[in-house]
């Protein structure tokens, strides 16, 4: 597995497909936390593919954030990926989240908790990833 953080709008999307040449691969799935209300369900089972990028992971913790055990859900799930990848040894997943964390802590309570959330799952994304990157501006920086 490996994460790709950064801020929005900084050329992540962009630089995985380059860097991954997503382009040229058959066996290839893609879910967007920002488009899929129902994306948590659709990830507890994740298809017989190669290479599986999940992006807009800061929405994804969001509809777990109420949630009685948030973390927990997310680390389980977690789990399913990790095993998911270790099915076939040509898999990979890429994990793709816009970084939170930064800037002026958010007012209402909800948004702070959230923020909290999102670097508490990122952690545990670290974790367990082969490789890390952040990409500013286009430009990708590996962290681990």
């Amino acid at each position: 597995m490996e994460f790709i953080t950064g801020g929005a709008f900084h050329g992540k999307g962009s630089w995985v497909y380059s860097n991954y040449k997503i382009d040229h691969v058959d066996e290839f799935v893609c879910y967007n936390g920002y488009e899929n209300d129902g994306i948590i369900q659709d990830l507890y089972k994740l298809p017989n593919r190669q290479l599986c990028v999940i992006t807009g992971m800061e929405m994804i913790i969001k509809r777990i954030l109420y949630e009685p055990k948030g973390r927990s859900q997310f680390n389980q799930l977690l789990e399913q990926w990790l095993e998911w990848e270790q099915l076939r040894e040509d898999r990979m997943l890429i994990l793709v989240g816009s970084d939170i964390g930064k800037g002026i802590v958010p007012i209402k309570k909800e948004d702070r908790q959230w923020r909290d959330l999102v670097g508490w799952c990122y952690q545990d994304i670290v974790k367990h990833s082969n490789k890390v990157y952040r990409v500013w501006y286009g430009i990708s920086e590996q962290l681990k």
